[in-house]
């Protein structure tokens, strides 16, 4: 009924909603050469659109040694400058009307809750839904079918008219939201009986909340009477032992997806859970290194992101500020979308080290799954000679335990680097509700930043 009700409502508004998303459903059954073949077209057209609607675009192109003639752009892509968030606040600060036909602002938080503003076709809008959609109903959880979502607050308070708007559209799309931002014992308690009224087919979270989640109902047996048939994570990735977690306590089986606020869904695992499948016939993914050259499968590198189909914005080889690994062997379940191996997790969360250098936090996830007793780890640092490891775990923290992780830290940001140990029942949120690995605390009014 919902799809109906959106399709028409779409249609009549001029958004081509029905044929984009029939064509989403039909290219499930292309092959990956003729996505590719298509991919090829959009990406030169995108070129040109942004040389020709966005001047510091296209003299970045000309910086790169390009001629606005851009017709072989698929076959120079490693050539295209690489485009970054501090690009796009230069672009749009010098926008003064919406740069194509009914484009709209959008905007996303970033790591600091400080605004980063894009503007989106209508078109781009609706291919974002479709393949959001399709990914999602891999794991039985597209629009219609019953969804709780443990969820984060907008980073800006919607206005009233906006909030009335989002609760009748998720009561069409039948999906019910739990804001689990401040997500204490209490209100964990209160998100089960939520779950247990609802009793939704499908629960979705961001990842952090969801394993928060599945240990309370662990360590508190009882509170939680209905099983989902899926779980889809969102916004972060799982340490190990995560999706045993989940599906021991929260749901059958567990479906990681990986997504932005520019782009919606970048990639959605399907049921043999050996990676991402990137929605190409929306976005074109690379792995590249340092100097913008893609990189071969298996090999850890930046992830760049074109949007095929947004003539509104130049994401074009877009830097979102994650690593990742493209897969080497393609999916066994015969989809033609590539497949990301893995995202290994954000760029921007530096440590600071006394010697004045900055370390990425991206090691730690590999250091902490050398710990299985270890729930969740976060590191805390306000000054750059000392930092604080916030650990989740059941046991009280001894030096026994903890001397082998200030070892390997010691290793990383320096022997006079003070590295302290604290327990903890749960680890702080950004103000959109999504758990870092690095924060910085100790400004004078007690707040919590987050490290760029």
């Amino acid at each position: 009924m919902y799809r109906l009700f959106a399709d028409l409502l779409g249609d009549t508004r001029g958004y081509h909603r029905r044929r984009i998303r029939r064509q989403a459903s039909l290219n499930v059954e292309r092959s990956a050469a003729e996505l590719g073949d298509q991919a090829r077209v959009l990406l030169a057209q995108r070129v040109r659109d942004a040389n020709s609607r966005f001047p510091a675009y296209g003299a970045r192109l000309r910086a790169h040694g390009l001629s606005p003639d851009v017709a072989g752009a698929w076959t120079m892509l490693e050539a295209l400058p690489v485009w970054t968030r501090e690009d796009q606040r230069c672009l749009f600060e010098g926008l003064g009307s919406p740069p194509a036909p009914a484009s709209f602002v959008h905007s996303t938080g970033g790591s600091t809750g400080v605004p980063l503003r894009f503007y989106v076709t209508r078109e781009s809008y609706e291919w974002r839904c479709a393949v959001s959609d399709r990914g999602y109903s891999w794991a039985g959880a597209e629009e219609g079918q019953r969804s709780f979502y443990v969820w984060g607050t907008p980073v800006n308070e919607p206005r009233p008219a906006q909030k009335v708007k989002a609760a009748v559209h998720h009561w069409l799309q039948r999906r019910e939201y739990f804001d689990s931002f401040d997500f204490c014992d209490d209100r964990k308690a209160l998100c089960c009986e939520a779950i247990n009224r609802v009793r939704p087919l499908a629960l979705v979270g961001y990842a952090g909340n969801l394993v928060e989640l599945a240990r309370f109902v662990r360590d508190n047996p009882g509170r939680l009477k209905w099983r989902s048939r899926t779980v889809v994570t969102a916004a972060e990735g799982l340490a190990p032992g995560g999706r045993e977690l989940l599906e021991e306590h929260l749901g059958n089986e567990v479906f990681m997806s990986y997504g932005s606020r520019e782009f919606m869904l970048i990639g959605m695992e399907c049921s043999e859970h050996r990676g991402y499948h990137v929605s190409s016939d929306n976005l074109h993914v690379e792995v590249a290194d340092e100097d913008g050259r893609p990189l071969p499968p298996g090999e850890t590198g930046r992830i760049l992101i074109t949007d095929l189909h947004n003539a509104a914005n130049p994401f074009i080889r877009y830097e979102i500020g994650d690593f990742g690994v493209m897969a080497a062997e393609p999916c066994p379940c015969g989809l033609p979308f590539p497949l990301l191996a893995s995202v290994e997790g954000r760029a921007q969360e530096l440590i600071r080290t006394p010697s004045g250098r900055t370390l990425t936090a991206l090691f730690m996830p590999h250091l902490m799954k050398e710990f299985p007793w270890v729930e969740g780890y976060q590191i805390a640092q306000s000054v750059p000679k000392r930092l604080t490891v916030r650990l989740v775990a059941k046991q009280p923290l001894t030096a026994e335990l903890t001397e082998p992780i200030r070892g390997a830290l010691a290793e990383k940001v320096g022997a006079e680097m003070k590295i302290e140990f604290e327990k903890v029942q749960q680890l702080a949120k950004n103000r959109t509700g999504k758990t870092p690995i690095v924060v910085e605390e100790g400004t004078a009014d007690g707040r919590r930043l987050l490290l760029r």
